[in-house]
């Protein structure tokens, strides 16, 4: 037998078990005789259209039709009423948000604010469950192609996403350094978690990457109420990465679409700026020099350099590193 959230088994005498266990059947498969849902349910037909109507009253359209052919089924209703799963539709669902909550940034809150509510109600095992998955989860490429993004976990994904929604003070090691933070939102950039909150000792707004967050607990006193860093909080969060990534910034012209350009290029990295059906230019910024002709290099489209000149230097020692290698092979056989 399969296990719910609220799991039954047997005969169901009492009113409200019965009908979480009615609607648990008719989420399961489109059509349900009556006699079928009677021997589930180990009651009579006539209570079950009784419980039926019951389901009616508050909010769930279930359809009869009557006759030999007749039976009740779940229909589309204006309203969402509340679902019932399984474990295993319980965790995958927390699995399908967990990573579409970071696919598009407009349904980004809205995806975190069902995970929470989810995991909030989920017995213990499911939770460990869905953490081992996350867990063993391929890894997403980062925003530089071929570099790994951390995975954050479950657990801190939706603790820190409570204390921002309940506007709790917490308490987080960040740099091995314990902080004292009011965590404002959780924000989505970058391709990676990051929680916007003030920093109650230094007295300033920061975005702090959730796998960077050690030891994460909230309080129970209410963070102070402040103006926030910005309108758009996705652009607070790019402009505080691109002021600690881009120690370096280089102007390149792309012979290739602005829209061919864009899946690898991060806000955090630069910005595009189309100047034609077939090109772009680039404005970019990096660690260093070597890391933006490394990188560039992936576009796999002709690049002409308009500043700095050391960017071109930068290529320079990329162009003798691989004839390096293609002369240490030759030598080898």
């Amino acid at each position: 037998m399969r296990t719910a959230l609220v799991r039954y088994s047997g005969r169901v005498w009492d009113t409200p078990g019965r009908l979480l266990r009615l609607l648990e059947l008719l989420q399961q498969r489109h059509d349900w005789s009556g006699p079928e849902l009677a021997g589930r349910l180990g009651v009579s037909t006539r209570t079950v259209r009784r419980d039926v109507d019951r389901l009616r009253a508050i909010g769930y359209p279930v359809d009869a039709r009557h006759g030999a052919e007749g039976g009740y089924h779940l229909a589309p209703g204006a309203n969402l009423p509340p679902l019932m799963y399984d474990s295993d539709e319980a965790v995958a669902t927390v699995l399908a948000l967990q990573a579409y909550s970071g696919s598009d940034e407009a349904f980004t809150e809205s995806a975190v604010r069902a995970l929470t509510k989810l995991v909030g109600v989920m017995p213990r095992r499911l939770r460990r469950q869905a953490e081992a998955l996350t867990e063993v989860r391929q890894t997403t490429t980062g925003t530089i192609r071929g570099q790994a993004v951390p995975a954050v976990s479950l657990e801190t994904l939706v603790t820190v996403a409570v204390a921002c929604r309940e506007r709790r003070r917490s308490t987080a090691t960040i740099d091995g350094e314990e902080r004292t933070l009011d965590p404002l939102s959780l924000v989505r950039a970058g391709r990676r978690w990051h929680l916007v909150a003030w920093d109650v000792w230094k007295s300033e707004w920061l975005a702090v990457r959730l796998d960077d967050l050690r030891d994460f607990s909230a309080t129970d006193r209410p963070a102070a109420h402040r103006e926030p860093p910005g309108d758009d909080l996705v652009a607070y969060v790019v402009a505080q990465l691109g002021r600690r990534i881009q120690q370096v910034t280089a102007v390149v012209e792309v012979a290739a679409p602005a829209a061919k350009v864009a899946p690898w290029v991060d806000g955090a990295f630069g910005r595009i700026e189309p100047t034609g059906d077939e090109s772009c230019v680039l404005h970019c910024g990096a660690d260093s020099f070597d890391s933006i002709a490394s990188w560039l290099l992936l576009f796999h489209a002709e690049l002409k350099i308009v500043r700095p000149p050391e960017l071109a230097e930068a290529y320079r020692r990329l162009a003798e590193k691989c004839l390096r290698h293609a002369r240490s092979y030759a030598d080898a056989t």
